[in-house]
């Protein structure tokens, strides 16, 4: 872009180009005086090099010159592009006055033409005015550049504007509309400059518009926001606001003064569906916010102060505080809890949940809150919701009630079932201990030591049938749930199966096939349960002949889950029990797990039976399979495995006789025999023992001869005072006097509050000789009063 000249025209510059060397020194020093930049030169050639390499503003050139003569140079000049340089304004200086030599020399472009001789105020004149002339040109072109890179500037931006600018005559014809008029119209016209604007505009739009062009003419209101449906082709509608101004000539009378209108027209339809979904969603959530049977509130992260809440959260926090809401904090009890869910919080941002209890008035209240983070004006908020579960946990407690009862009933059904069985055993065990009691009185008076001695042993180890079996019943038949710990599933398999072998069928053969498998996370009493039900069910199907497989693997189960439905995947370990009964109805399958559906023939079973079944394998992450058919059944049960089992399971070794020790031992059980018999015991190994019936009578003597007493070793279950009474007695004396409780049944003793009346031991009838003298042994020892002594 050319440059402008400077406001003093003398700072111009002039190149003279004549071949007079003494008339160019006359010429330079003349305008050199005014403060031109001056440069000479006597060739035509070297001036149009000059005049290309740098800018000069005036040219005063001879034309009569030898080689390049001075049209030859503005020949040169006049045939060179404007683009590639800014073109001198030449003053021609020659001796020729006729009007044919002056001619070419202005088609040629040549500014001005003075005849010699001259007057030097003409040639003064002729370059000021060159001067002046060329800054005017300079500043024009500026001036045109300025606006055409305005005018660019304004395209630009009217173009890039999303929406439709357009301007009209006064007759409603389109002057200008960007780029957008096809998109908010549907024209296929790349412009319609020219066309009425009825031309342009779909036509159920026009009776809409109509008033508003029209009014442009009288009056000066101007069309803000104006929103007109326009509806497609294919049934699509889009929502248009159209805003337009009118233009006025104010030199013009008001009638005559309207010169056009200026508008834009803007698509909506998209932030209209926006401002919708917007207000819908705005309308959700104060729905769902003040609606909801939970408690609802937002607050601020850092202080807790409550912004909003619903009518719940007064509600349920009116229930469990008599202060204002106006902060969260009571949610949690207090601030601390509540920070410490906030810190949480701030952990899981998207979402935190955390179940708490409150105790406030009496009552026990439990919460779940269910929290996430949001940003509301640049502030971090919680909006959080408080479900009241305290009825859902009663409930879930009285349902866990109700099951445990249920399968007390079912354990009572499936005992029921053994009972038979059972008494047949124990008539058996009780048979061998007559018989062989007999047979010790008999031999007695004969002197035959060693035979009274082998008839003995096998009374004791009747004895010790019957123990296992009563231990197996009552560990069995007790009312409340175990732990789950980690249980070797064939050590259970193998105690069921030989309480449960006498009451099946010797008809039917059981066999057991078991593989080294890790261990099991149940309790070990539920999973008797299960397979207790599982044999029963498989006896029951079974007429005459037949045969029982109890199988335990580890397998990868496939498919699906008989019960829910859940697939099967990975390793488990498998216990699956198998009969050759008569199968189970197709029809029946689907239901086999429900409560109260049999599959025994009717009168014969509750329903209970699988679905106890059912409900403890899930509770412990398990799944079944059922494989029937005519021939027989299949119940595969897929347990979690845990940790290896041990392939070798340690026995108890026998302890070594230790010799007696002196020791004074207060026996007490309301069972004569049974005290009697541990009174002998003690007696024969050396101890000083002092047996009563009476539990206060025992006391008494407690009291009495604290002293004296070395050890008491008294029964649990006893009339008017129990065994932890006697514990308390002896924990009340001045000297520690070690306490053995006796019980027939260790799970029902209250093993909290032994512990705080420092029982020692604890001994579980029936037991052996060798386990009373270990325990009895031990803590005399133990005691500071024992008299030790060796034989």
């Amino acid at each position: 872009m050319p440059s402008a000249l400077n406001s003093n025209p003398t700072a111009a510059t002039v190149l003279i180009i004549d071949d007079d060397a003494q008339h160019a020194a006359s010429v330079r020093d003349l305008l050199d005086a005014q403060g031109y930049a001056i440069s000479t030169t006597t060739d035509g050639r070297e001036g149009l090099r000059r005049i290309l390499d740098r800018r000069v503003d005036v040219l005063i050139l001879d034309l009569n010159m030898p080689q390049t003569s001075g049209l030859d140079v503005l020949d040169a000049l006049h045939s060179m592009p404007a683009s590639e340089m800014d073109r001198p304004k030449t003053i021609v200086l020659s001796g020729e006055s006729d009007i044919s030599q002056v001619a070419p020399v202005l088609r040629l472009g040549a500014y001005d033409y003075l005849t010699k001789p001259y007057d030097p105020a003409q040639l003064l004149k002729a370059v000021r005015n060159a001067v002046e002339r060329c800054q005017l040109e300079r500043e024009r072109a500026l001036l045109v550049a300025a606006r055409e890179a305005d005018h660019e500037r304004h395209a630009f931006l009217v173009n890039a504007a999303p929406d439709l600018i357009y301007l009209l005559d006064a007759d409603g014809r389109l002057q200008f509309h960007n780029n957008h008029l096809a998109d908010v119209f549907g024209t296929t016209a790349r412009s319609a400059v020219g066309q009425h604007w009825r031309e342009v505009v779909p036509k159920d739009l026009h009776t809409a518009l109509e008033h508003r062009v029209n009014e442009r003419r009288t009056s000066g209101r101007a069309t803000r926001h104006l929103e007109v449906e326009l509806h497609g082709a294919r049934g699509d509608a889009r929502t248009l606001e159209l805003s337009s101004t009118g233009i006025y000539d104010a030199t013009r009378p008001a009638a005559d003064s309207f010169r056009g209108t200026y508008g834009v027209v803007r698509d909506i339809t998209a932030a209209r569906r926006a401002n919708q979904a917007l207000a819908q969603s705005q309308e959700k959530f104060r729905a769902l916010f003040y609606s909801s049977p939970d408690a609802v509130f937002i607050s601020h992260l850092e202080d807790g102060s409550i912004i909003e809440c619903n009518e719940n959260f007064v509600r349920i926090m009116d229930g469990t505080s008599n202060r204002p809401i106006d902060n969260d904090a009571l949610v949690w009890g207090d601030r601390s809890a509540r920070l410490a869910f906030a810190r949480r919080l701030q952990q899981s941002p998207d979402r935190y949940s955390e179940v708490f209890t409150t105790h406030r008035n009496g009552s026990t209240r439990t919460h779940e809150v269910t929290a996430r983070l949001l940003t509301l004006d640049g502030d971090t908020c919680i909006v959080a919701s408080v479900r009241d579960l305290t009825a859902q946990k009663q409930a879930e407690e009285d349902r866990l009630n109700l099951q445990t009862k249920l399968q007390q009933a079912s354990k009572m059904e499936a005992i029921g079932q053994l009972a038979g069985g059972i008494a047949h055993d124990f008539n058996n065990i009780l048979a061998s201990i007559i018989g062989y009691t007999e047979l010790a009185m008999v031999a007695a008076p004969r002197t035959d030591p060693a035979q009274v001695k082998s008839y003995l042993g096998e009374v004791v180890t009747a004895g010790q049938r019957a123990r296992d079996l009563i231990s197996q019943m009552l560990t069995f038949t007790r009312a409340h749930r175990g732990n789950a710990v980690a249980t070797d599933i064939a050590v259970t398999i193998g105690e069921v199966s030989r309480m449960l072998r006498a009451a099946i069928p010797k008809s039917i053969d059981i066999r057991n096939e078991f593989a080294d498998v890790p261990m099991v996370r149940v309790d070990p009493i539920q999973l008797q349960q299960v397979l207790i039900n599982l044999l029963v069910n498989a006896s029951d199907s079974i007429t005459g002949n037949g045969r029982i497989d109890v199988r335990v693997r580890t397998a990868v189960a496939a498919g699906h889950c008989v019960a829910c439905n859940s697939p099967l995947q990975g390793s488990y370990v498998e216990l699956a029990v198998s009969d050759t009964g008569h199968g189970i109805e197709r029809d029946l399958l689907p239901r086999v797990f429900d409560m109260f559906v049999s599959t025994r023939d009717p009168g014969r079973g509750t329903g209970m039976g699988l679905w106890l079944v059912n409900t403890i394998v899930h509770e412990y992450g398990g799944h079944l399979l059922v494989d029937t058919s005519s021939k027989g059944t299949t119940f595969h049960v897929y347990l979690p495995s845990g940790e290896r089992a041990a392939l070798v399971r340690a026995e108890l070794e026998p302890v070594a006789d230790a010799p007696p020790i002196k020791g004074h031992v207060l026996v007490i059980d309301d069972e004569v025999s049974v005290g009697n018999f541990i009174g002998e015991v003690l007696r024969n190994a050396g101890y000083e023992a002092v047996v009563y019936n009476d539990a206060a009578a025992a006391i008494d003597h407690l009291t009495r001869r604290a002293s004296e007493i070395s050890l008491v070793l008294t029964d649990f279950a006893m009339p008017q005072f129990t065994g932890l009474d006697v514990a308390e007695a002896a924990g009340a004396l001045d000297t520690r006097i070690p306490v053995v409780i006796v019980t027939g049944f260790a799970d029902r003793t209250d093993k909290a509050r032994m512990a705080r009346l420092g029982v020692s031991r604890l001994l579980t009838k029936p037991f052996r000789i060798e386990a009373l003298l270990g325990v009895v042994r031990e803590l005399v020892l133990s005691s500071d009063r024992a008299d030790v002594s060796t034989p």
